[in-house]
């Protein structure tokens, strides 16, 4: 299946940004395509070059009851809706409305005839950061919310009546402020209960929260940060994706398990039970992991029990590299 991807840059000399379509959208009008709620919904949105240079247009471009395709995304993802002028150049976490920008946006191409293109999000980078948000899991966490709204009704029913408002929102099938409305509503009442936060899932919030807490929550401040912090405690302790990591990465260095940070291979020391020394720790920092989504191997590093500890005297964490700096700054 072909992808294609959608960009912001600067505009002229007014510091605003403009979204630029992939080649393979030239003259297309784009639709995008729901796969866990078998629902497509117009963009109103067409692929075009202007003045030899590709643009995205929409069909009404003074009518600001419709949403220009990232903004519609972001919408539909329940996701704040990014700026148009990078006036801060940074970023921060939980990410508020306006408050940053969207470097790029990919999508699968599902399908195309020349005329119309259907296209599935796929994910959307931050700029001023390394943040992907992983836009189908949100939309699989969306689609098990609209299954769950009895649930979540039993517990907080105005968050259950911002969940229903925001499916018929999308189930009506057209572009309309209204899916930014409805998506706004569900944000301001999670923040309500949870605490300010980006996590995509009523359900899944709820989940974390009757996790029994953890001991690194201790310092953290703040319901988002303690959520998360209790996701982050629980994967690496999760004793057979523990396993699944220690595997993937033995693999990738010919059979040897070594701590990402100082090298150490405690077998070396220990001998086969050295490898108990290896713990798993996430990569991604705190205030950036997205419970709706699968973690991946990938995103975990492994350290020694005594990096891992230095790794979590800091909030936010320290990152490996600045790990592997402090300990290159203490060898003589």
């Amino acid at each position: 299946m072909a992808t294609c991807t959608v960009r912001w840059r600067p505009s002229g000399g007014r510091g605003e940004f403009e979204y630029l379509p992939a080649d393979s959208l030239e003259d297309r009008n784009i639709s995008i395509f729901i796969e866990d709620l078998n629902l497509t919904v117009p963009a109103e949105v067409r692929a075009l070059r202007a003045q030899g240079k590709p643009r995205l247009r929409k069909f009404e471009p003074n009518n600001r009851k419709k949403l220009h395709l990232p903004q519609l995304v972001m919408a539909i993802a329940r996701l704040p809706e990014p700026a148009r002028e990078d006036r801060l150049h940074s970023v921060s976490f939980p990410l508020e409305n306006k408050s940053f920008i969207m470097d790029s946006m990919d999508f699968d191409i599902i399908d195309d005839d020349g005329i119309n293109a259907a296209l599935a999000p796929l994910r959307v980078s931050i700029l001023h950061s390394d943040f992907q948000i992983e836009i189908q899991d949100r939309l699989a966490a969306i689609a098990k919310d609209l299954a769950s709204v009895e649930v979540i009704r039993a517990s907080h029913p105005e968050l259950a009546a911002a969940v229903e408002r925001h499916g018929d929102a999308l189930r009506a099938g057209i572009n309309s402020i209204e899916i930014r409305h409805a998506a706004d509503q569900i944000i301001v009442a999670q923040a309500d209960i949870f605490g300010m936060t980006n996590v995509g899932s009523v359900v899944k919030l709820e989940e974390v929260q009757a996790l029994p807490e953890t001991d690194l929550e201790a310092e953290i401040v703040g319901k988002e940060g303690r959520l998360l912090t209790r996701i982050h405690a629980y994967k690496e302790r999760d004793r057979s994706f523990v396993r699944r990591a220690k595997n993937h990465y033995r693999a990738k260095n010919g059979g040897k398990l070594l701590c990402d940070a100082c090298a150490m291979e405690p077998v070396d020391f220990y001998g086969p039970e050295g490898e108990k020394c290896i713990e798993a720790h996430h990569k991604i920092p705190i205030e950036e992991l997205q419970p709706d989504s699968v973690t991946r191997v990938e995103e975990m590093a492994m350290l020694c029990a005594s990096c891992h500890r230095i790794v979590h005297t800091t909030k936010p964490c320290l990152t490996i590299n600045e790990l592997r700096n402090l300990i290159n700054s203490t060898v003589l």
